[in-house]
């Protein structure tokens, strides 16, 4: 039976924050086990906000499967994040992608809170390069070894005739250029607004955009990187504050080339504070998590910036960029 009452006003979406941040980010972590880095930030985030495994609305993880030596790592690591008996879900995409789907989550009103954990300890493989060896092509790139620095090189030959100074790990890049693989666990309590008390959030989730090219780099432009310029695009249209109006960007790129490309395609102010975390090699990150962990970077970069202010987490994913994601969030108090 057809309504009398004329169409249905599509509910107004709540105002999503990010409430606290946790990370463990060292060289090489010996002493303890992946499933203990996992328990001690996750339950260090959750206690940051008066939240117990057993009361928080759900709980979305990241990991590379291949990286840390754990198939279905799902199994392994939401024990210790404190899934046992909890919604659980694990994006493997990338830890970027696993941040918006816990923020669409909230949109969509499955959930008052989230907690959000990624991780990656590549200290604990044999050789990290061969869990990005499987994940290439088998039939020809496998064979010519592919892996992130092979591709971020192929991509930084595009963008740059000029080798920086020092030993090449893979021309033009050296060592300086490319991203160090650490120990790390990242955690966020993401929230609705409503649920938390006012003026106890850390930042709030403006929008997000994200893309993926396609796989073969053969078939895409490397140096133009399309699947960021999409990710952009998206975050235009649905409203959510550009480039000209950051005060803070954190970009995790395949390399330091890329990173200034990155840069030059933002059309940022000279007064913007550019990873200000640590350059592309000095992160404390693995491969695999660094744009989870500019994210949260850039949400921590806030504390410090007045109201009103405004910053950018970008993460480039797969060979030479294959994939973007872009995420802005706003200061406490401000004009959102």
């Amino acid at each position: 039976m057809r309504s009398s009452t004329g169409p249905r006003e599509a509910p107004e979406r709540p105002r999503v924050a990010v409430l606290a941040t946790r990370q463990l980010a060292v060289p090489r972590e010996d002493d303890r086990s992946l499933e203990e880095m996992i328990f001690a930030v996750a339950a260090a985030a959750l206690s940051a906000v008066g939240l117990q495994a057993s009361t928080v609305g759900s709980i979305v993880l990241y990991g590379n499967d291949q990286m840390n030596g754990r198939v279905i790592s799902c199994m392994v690591g939401a024990g210790p994040a404190g899934g046992v008996d909890r919604d659980v879900t694990m994006i493997a995409s990338s830890g970027e992608h696993a941040f918006i789907y816990a923020y669409l989550r909230l949109l969509a009103g499955q959930d008052q809170n989230v907690l959000l954990v990624g991780w990656g300890k590549p200290s604990e493989g044999v050789s990290p390069e061969h869990a990005q060896l499987v994940s290439a092509e088998p039939y020809l790139l496998r064979r010519v070894g592919m892996n992130d620095t092979i591709a971020a090189a192929l991509q930084a030959s595009r963008m740059t005739t000029t080798a920086a100074t020092g030993r090449a790990t893979a021309w033009p890049l050296t060592a300086a250029d490319l991203p160090a693989d650490n120990d790390v666990v990242y955690a966020a309590i993401l929230a609705a607004e409503g649920s938390f008390e006012p003026e106890t959030e850390l930042a709030w989730v403006l929008g997000a955009g994200w893309a993926m090219d396609g796989y073969d780099m053969g078939t895409r432009d490397v140096a133009e990187m399309p699947a960021l310029a999409a990710a952009l695009q998206q975050i235009e249209k649905r409203g959510v504050p550009g480039a000209a109006r950051w005060s803070i960007v954190e970009i995790a790129a395949p390399s330091e080339v890329a990173t200034r490309a990155v840069v030059g395609k933002l059309g940022l102010r000279d007064d913007v504070r550019i990873n200000a975390a640590g350059s592309t090699a000095d992160f404390m990150s693995t491969s695999s998590t660094s744009g989870l962990g500019r994210f949260i970077a850039a949400v921590d970069a806030l504390d410090s910036q007045p109201a009103g202010s405004i910053s950018a987490g970008i993460g480039l994913q797969g060979f030479a960029g294959q994939g973007a994601a872009v995420m802005v969030f706003g200061g406490k108090g401000g004009n959102l």
